[in-house]
């Protein structure tokens, strides 16, 4: 869990993330986050990037967003997700985001990939490939590597040890499971929607 708000955390805007990316990590290093956290930081950063018209060029907007896809796969080892969401702006005009996850668990480690953008802005991809370390209650302590693949051909590189919510894959199989189910997409991400709405609790 804690990995996932560290990756939500780096959407924020370069500018954000300069000025107040080292207190935000540490203070996500020490609170009890829950999944409703990391939602959180999620929209908080998306509804930090379309709000700042000097990013993406969109100007002050109203979010209003509606899903147009949400599906997972199995494949061996591991599963895909991808998601489209379009946001409609204050001026009519609509903007796409699309998100792609790719986990792959290999016993003692695992690998994910990231690939995700917002309208015309560039994608940003991220590669994780974490070593499972010993488990602690509701926890796991693991070895990670990260590389975040700019649009500029350039490569940043970051080791660090972090603490993995072990719920995260509960609640992953419980999604993956509801979509099998033929549950309407569109119903669970209300949910996540509604989730996301409420107060953060750090």
């Amino acid at each position: 869990m804690r990995r996932l708000a560290h990756w939500a955390a780096r959407l924020y805007p370069c500018e954000w993330r300069a000025r107040y990316g080292g207190e935000f990590d540490a203070l996500l290093e020490q609170a009890p986050l829950t999944w409703r956290n990391v939602l959180d930081v999620f929209s908080g950063a998306l509804r930090m990037r379309i709000s700042n018209g000097g990013i993406y060029g969109m100007g002050e907007a109203a979010i209003v967003p509606r899903l147009l896809n949400l599906s997972c796969r199995d494949i061996p080892h591991g599963y895909e997700l991808e998601s489209s969401i379009e946001f409609e702006r204050e001026d009519g005009g609509r903007t796409l985001s699309r998100y792609f996850c790719r986990e792959i668990d290999l016993g003692d480690s695992y690998l994910t990939l990231t690939h995700n953008s917002l309208g015309s802005a560039p994608a940003q991809t991220i590669l994780i490939c974490g070593k499972k370390g010993e488990v602690d209650g509701e926890f796991r302590t693991d070895e990670t590597e990260m590389l975040v693949l700019h649009p500029s051909g350039t490569v940043q590189r970051t080791e660090q040890t972090v603490k993995t919510w072990l719920k995260h894959r509960i609640m992953v199989d419980r999604l993956r499971e509801r979509l099998r189910n033929g549950e309407a997409a569109e119903d669970i991400f209300r949910q996540l929607r509604a989730a996301s709405d409420q107060p953060a609790a750090f």
